[in-house]
């Protein structure tokens, strides 16, 4: 297995462009069966190996350092462009030291460039200028669908580009760039919000993370035609010709009612708050809570729980392989962290039903509703959490309740079928071009 390779930190040789340029020159001599787009998206939903749908061209401007790594081209941590697309270019915006060589062909249909200035108001400029030098190619612009995966400077290159050389643009949103956190955050300058207000009304097509913040760009930009989220996977524990796996109250026969957390133990984790909610609950000896994870600080709450008095009441375990029958057969799982990986641990019990408390995210908001599916608890209220856990305990109709709509959220708002899902999210980002088709049909 190759070893990845950071262009951050490593010149690639200048074989790789001329190969790229090469390439790039000589498609245009293959024999393509071409069919309108409108026509293709009317046929199958799956994702064929064999298609007749036209060749799709796309360029990607991010500024996600992530995507340098060779082995990481994925925008949401399950999609592999190549898998998706026919043709796929991506730009990163890096501040830095300007890379000599900044092209990296990292599968045959994929390509890598960096552009790279000392101030991140000058990554614009460079690249535009990779763009022209190495997607142009005698006076025609190699991609047919210009991505922007985020509103401020992958937002001006695409609206720039899309207009210099006459393609569908699309902007992707991936989170609330309205809210000043801190007039510290680099998003909350002057001059990125001005390059929002600039350019974000420039996009025809928007795509965003939540159905939330879906409909607040509805609001704020009513003259954008097409506000939509993006398609979600989810495929955490479908293993064919798994064995039947033990439940978690026989691994824990001394407990009837079992409490479960998930997650990181580390110095910034909150599985303390579970710990200091439960306190009253363990003192029924049938009542246990059973924590999942390592860290630097597992020690800690293992003696945070060993000094309240409930040292046989809670268990540590640093991980198991019957994870899936463990949040399957959990009376409840309370999810108090905020991370990315704590919203993975949401879906992944809204997959197997489990009735679940927790704490508040953007992406748990737009997928669950207070009361009706989960308890969402006041951040850092620890009285609020033991309440509801208690809740919970004395309502075993309420649980089922919870359980049965946690499950129609995972199979009405995820995808589950990876072919569908590549499907859908490639149907998703296509809309761009076909909006610009209706367009100019209309003016016509």
């Amino acid at each position: 297995m190759k070893t990845p390779i950071d262009l951050s930190k490593y010149d690639v040789a200048s074989r790789q462009r001329d190969v790229l340029e090469y390439v790039l020159k000589n498609d245009g001599n293959e024999t393509v069966v071409r069919e309108s787009i409108k026509d293709a998206r009317a046929g199958s939903t799956q994702l064929d190996i064999v298609s007749n749908r036209d060749t799709i061209r796309l360029l990607f401007i991010s500024r996600d350092t992530e995507l340098l790594n060779q082995t990481t081209q994925s925008l949401d941590g399950y999609l592999n462009l190549s898998d998706v697309f026919d043709e796929v270019h991506i730009i990163v915006l890096q501040p830095g030291i300007r890379t000599r060589n900044p092209v990296l062909r990292v599968a045959p249909n994929v390509w890598l460039y960096v552009a790279s200035a000392t101030h991140w108001w000058w990554t614009p400029y460079v690249a535009l200028e990779l763009i022209k030098s190495h997607l142009v190619f005698a006076g025609g612009f190699r991609s047919d669908l210009i991505v922007a995966r985020d509103p401020f400077e992958s937002a001006l290159v695409a609206s720039i580009a899309g207009r210099r050389y006459g393609r569908a643009t699309q902007l992707h949103v991936l989170s609330d760039f309205s809210k000043r956190t801190s007039s510290k955050n680099p998003n909350s300058s002057w001059l990125r919000r001005m390059i929002v207000r600039y350019a974000v009304p420039k996009f025809l097509s928007i795509r965003t993370s939540t159905d939330q913040l879906t409909k607040k760009l509805q609001l704020s930009y009513p003259t954008i035609p097409d506000i939509a989220t993006l398609p979600r996977f989810h495929n955490y524990f479908r293993q064919p010709g798994e064995a039947p796996l033990l439940s978690i109250k026989d691994t824990y026969r001394q407990f009837s009612f079992i409490i479960l957390y998930v997650g990181s133990l580390d110095t910034g984790s909150l599985a303390y708050q579970i710990i200091d909610a439960t306190r009253e609950l363990l003192r029924n000896p049938r009542v246990g809570l059973v924590i999942i994870g390592d860290g630097n600080a597992r020690s800690e709450f293992m003696k945070r729980a060993e000094v309240l008095g409930m040292k046989n009441q809670v268990v540590f375990e640093k991980r198991v392989n019957t994870i899936r029958r463990y949040f399957e057969t959990a009376d409840v799982l309370v999810i108090p962290d905020q991370s990315s990986d704590a919203d993975e641990v949401a879906m992944q019990g809204a997959a197997t039903g489990t009735p679940m408390i927790m704490a508040a995210t953007p992406l748990r908001t737009d997928l669950f509703i207070d009361g009706e599916s989960v308890f969402f608890y006041q951040e850092n209220t620890i009285f609020d959490l033991a309440e509801k856990l208690n809740r919970l305990l004395n309502d075993n109709g309420l649980r089922r309740y919870f359980s049965e709509a946690v499950k129609l959220v995972a199979e009405t708002r995820l995808h589950e079928d990876p072919a569908v899902y590549r499907q859908a999210y490639r149907d998703s980002v296509e809309e761009a071009l076909l909006l610009v088709e209706e367009t100019e049909t209309e003016d016509s």
